[in-house]
């Protein structure tokens, strides 16, 4: 067929062919340009898009560093942890979710009250902690049912663990989660997280920050729901473990000393009488810090709260007992001092010493009859301390007990170190806005009245006249700042007699604490003093008729038993305060606790029954 026999229509069909041709190829051009935009020109801006839809970072909390004794003994460390915690935004009723979860892990009204709260003061992204320290049985249970529990997020994280329970509860505290308060003043994020537990008392605390170690972050990768699938750590991005502490402690004699206040209430300090190292600090009866850690029970609150022998109460460092006897030998350093009494010189003991309408007693019925200022410590007699506090006056008192530690709170790096009392008139005229007596000075020189020690002074005052140079300063953390020690500014001579008097108590028989095997050690003495602190005033009609047993009175009412002691006596080590509360005489209870202790703490330091103790070149 020839062009002249085609139909009307075919040129027509060809050049819509053409325009549709050049239409689609158009249209394809604006499609592959447009494609090629975004997959090659803005390929890496959309790959970003995507990794931060499909990925997220989250923060990685450190390990706490651990505290440990001197020989490098656990106190506190980390242990495994399973819980759960929820993230709101990604929940779509809570309330629902939160009586599911409830049907797995036993959630209280408290637990919950405590959960709506901290959904309300937290963004909604921020993570929720629901419960900590589950069980094994529980945290499976909990995994099994997690694909029904969008925002629910099971964890295996680190939670504190204190090995000996309440051994050391006093000195290390404990961790807790942050309130409020410590988010205010503190803006590390961390704190912010649900799981994160910072100091809240003792050495746990003092130390928190070193303790605490840097938060690192977490690349993970989520699914479109937000889940978690994968993790993609990055060691740059590391956390940075806490720094362990060191502490001067030594928890084998720490576990001595527990053992043997048994069932009594009170306080044991050692110290090194030449570098002022804290070897024990004991509080009891002690507390399981653990119980703090995962959450105390009402049961166990009210167990605490109910003791009668407050066993939450730090007595070694924060307990005011009156030193009873034991204060008397700053009485004799202040007599030796003040050049007012010739030590030599004897006072009568009659049992009774009148001042004004007053009758002042001697502990001994009868009296000790005539006795000088070495056999007065010796005997613990109180007319002849009565005697040289009228002749010396409080303010001279005062200041040796000021010299000696009383009345000063001790940095030793944690809190709840109280200073006692040492009064003064001019403490009394500030204190009760009335003036001194001279039977006030008659109480405090017998360690009654107004003085107030704790246990730590007690040491403090032992080892500072053990040491007999050295104003000595307590210390706990290893590497602490320590400041030079000051000169105690005490004429040595002074020193010496006194160390011999105290000597007398327990190695001279008739002495108060005198036993004829003494530390038990071959060749080593010990030096002390025996202190018995009244609780309660005695009648005239008592004292008439007949004095009540120790074991007659109920608890509260018996007297505090109480010994300071070191030893050796010819090259001083370790210095010791005791206060057995209501433990009766000091030269029963607290004088074998500290005998004992003394005697292990020598043994632990290389001077056993075996070994030869030698001093200057010379063995005793």
């Amino acid at each position: 067929m020839s062009e002249h026999d085609q139909g009307p229509d075919e040129g027509v069909i060809t050049r819509r062919t053409l325009m549709l041709g050049a239409g689609g190829a158009g249209i394809f051009g604006v499609l592959a340009s447009r494609l090629y935009y975004l997959q090659v020109v803005k390929a890496e801006d959309y790959r970003v898009l995507s990794d931060d839809n499909r990925f997220n970072f989250k923060i990685s909390l450190p390990s706490r560093g651990r505290i440990m004794d001197r020989f490098g003994e656990n106190l506190a460390v980390n242990k495994q942890d399973y819980r759960v915690v929820m993230i709101p935004e990604q929940v779509k009723d809570v309330e629902a979710t939160l009586k599911r979860i409830s049907n797995i892990v036993p959630l209280n009204t408290k637990m919950l009250d405590r959960i709506r709260k901290d959904i309300r003061d937290h963004a909604r992204f921020v993570p929720i902690l629901i419960d900590d320290h589950l069980d094994w049985k529980t945290f499976s249970a909990l995994n099994f049912n997690i694909p029904d529990l969008p925002g629910v997020i099971p964890q295996v994280g680190e939670g504190r663990f204190y090995p000996n329970k309440g051994l050391f509860a006093h000195t290390l505290g404990y961790v807790g989660r942050a309130n409020p308060k410590d988010v205010e003043k503190d803006n590390d994020p961390m704190l912010r997280q649900p799981t994160f537990r910072i100091g809240k008392t003792g050495v746990e605390a003092a130390a928190d920050k070193t303790l605490r170690g840097s938060a690192g972050k977490l690349k993970v990768e989520v699914n479109a729901l937000g889940r978690i699938v994968r993790e993609w750590p990055d060691p740059n991005d590391a956390a940075i473990k806490g720094k362990d502490v060191w502490l001067t402690l030594d928890a084998e004699l720490q576990r001595y000393g527990a053992e043997l206040f048994e069932e009594d209430s009170g306080g044991l300090a050692v110290i090194d009488v030449m570098t002022g190292e804290l070897r024990t600090l004991l509080s009891m009866p002690t507390f399981d810090a653990n119980l703090f850690v995962s959450g105390l029970t009402q049961a166990d609150m009210n167990r605490l709260n109910n003791d009668e022998k407050r066993p939450q109460y730090n007595k070694v460092l924060s307990g005011g007992y009156p030193p009873a006897s034991t204060f008397k030998m700053t009485v004799m350093l202040a007599a030796l001092e003040s050049g007012l009494i010739d030590p030599k010189k004897k006072v009568f003991c009659t049992q009774k010493l009148r001042l004004g309408n007053r009758i002042f007693h001697c502990w001994k019925r009868g009296g000790h009859g005539a006795m000088d200022m070495r056999d007065g410590l010796k005997n613990s007699c109180d007319i002849y301390f009565y005697e040289t506090a009228q002749i010396i006056g409080m303010e001279k008192i005062a200041e040796m007990g000021r010299k000696l530690g009383f009345g000063t709170a001790y940095d030793i790096g944690i809190s709840g170190v109280k200073p006692g009392i040492m009064p003064d008139p001019a403490w009394k005229q500030a204190r009760l806005g009335n003036g001194w007596r001279m039977g006030d000075t008659l109480n405090a020189s017998i360690g009654q009245g107004f003085v107030l020690a704790t246990p730590l002074q007690l040491a403090v005052m032992a080892g500072r006249i053990a040491n007999g140079q050295k104003a000595l300063v307590p210390n706990l953390l290893v590497g602490q700042d320590l400041p030079e020690l000051a000169d105690l500014d005490i004429d040595p001579e002074h020193i010496a007699f006194v160390q011999d008097a105290m000597w007398s108590v327990c190695e001279e028989p008739g002495g108060t604490a005198y036993r004829a095997n003494g530390l038990g050690i071959k060749g080593l003495d010990m030096a002390g003093k025996t202190g018995t602190g009244q609780v309660r005033g005695i009648s005239t009609s008592e004292r008439q008729s007949r004095l009540r047993k120790h074991e007659e009175l109920p608890w509260k009412l018996r007297d505090h038993s109480i010994f300071v002691g070191y030893a050796p006596y010819n090259a001083p080590r370790f210095a010791v305060g005791c206060v057995v509360e209501h433990g009766g005489s000091g030269s029963k209870r607290a004088a074998s606790i500290v005998r004992a202790v003394l005697g292990r703490a020598l043994e632990r330091d290389g001077l056993g029954p075996e070994t030869e103790l030698k001093t200057n070149g010379a063995t005793l």
